[in-house]
């Protein structure tokens, strides 16, 4: 009886075989950005219309294909894209606007996404839906508006008491953005939506090959 067991084991296994599904970390869904952090840095990657565009805060910190590489600072880059611009005026690539002034603003679906950059900073944030946190010291301080939807920044950011407090006094959702996880800002035209993946296998974003 043992044998017959057995046997009946051995024919069931090839149906029974565990195939492993792989995640797709390539995908990001149109009218989306994408916070990509490592340890190192943060960049941005937005997908419109199926045309991929990364802006690069500081150092060069993923491999990626994308349409337009937009540079913050004047460093090397590894990246392949079709066309590569350095943000220093107001920039408009095919339906997003890129602007920097005291602040980087990107206009994208009819929202303003905004990102804090110390050296910019002059405390006007009051027309941002949403607002980026990139790599604040412990003396920061901004003025939150209750008009702001969403303000973002990296975990284990250590926020002093002052800015604390008046994190309290204003109704915003926070999101913290972190090297184990991609946080995606998807936006239609009435309504957003946030989603955070965490990573479970090789993590590259990668421009599909049309």
């Amino acid at each position: 009886m043992k044998y017959i067991y057995l046997i009946l084991i051995i024919l069931l296994l090839p149906a029974c075989s565990y195939t492993e599904v792989n995640e797709d970390y390539n995908y990001l869904p149109n009218n989306s950005l994408r916070f990509i952090r490592t340890e190192h840095d943060t960049s941005l990657l937005i997908n419109k219309d199926n045309t991929y565009y990364l802006l690069l805060l500081n150092k060069d910190n993923i491999n990626i294909d994308v349409d337009y590489l937009i540079k913050l600072n004047n460093v090397k880059s590894n990246i392949k894209a079709k066309r590569e611009y350095y943000l220093n005026k107001d920039l408009t690539i095919n339906s997003i606007t890129f602007k920097i002034n005291d602040k980087v603003e990107i206009l994208f679906n009819n929202k303003k996404f905004c990102i804090y950059i110390k050296n910019l900073d002059q405390d006007n944030y009051s027309s941002c839906d949403f607002l980026y946190l990139y790599d604040p010291d412990e003396n920061f301080y901004i003025t939150l508006n209750n008009n702001l939807l969403v303000l973002f920044y990296q975990s284990y950011t250590k926020f002093n008491y002052k800015f604390m407090y008046h994190l309290s006094t204003v109704w915003i959702d926070s999101y913290t953005i972190d090297p184990s996880s991609y946080t995606t800002l998807t936006i239609s035209r009435d309504n957003f939506e946030i989603t955070s993946s965490e990573i479970r296998g090789k993590t590259i974003h990668k421009k599909p090959n049309s």
